[in-house]
């Protein structure tokens, strides 16, 4: 199970992560300071959908099979 928190700029990241580790059942604290970039994964995700779409009405498309989306969605 994981556990995402966003902090603001100046939060104490140290003090943080050494209270979580003192906490009962917490294995790792990781420190990410990587931020997902939503207009640009908006963007990617639009011209992805326009594309399957193209492809529908072209009349490429592949049976999504359970197996399939198990595979795509792991």
């Amino acid at each position: 199970m994981e556990l995402t928190v966003k902090l603001e700029d100046n939060a104490d990241v140290s003090l943080l992560k050494k209270i979580l580790e003192e906490i009962k059942g917490i294995k790792s604290v990781e420190i990410s300071e990587n931020e997902i970039d939503d207009e640009k994964y908006r963007s990617l995700l639009n011209q992805v959908l326009e594309k399957s779409i193209e492809q529908a009405d072209n009349g490429k498309t592949t049976k999504l099979t359970p197996e399939l989306l198990n595979d795509i969605f792991k």
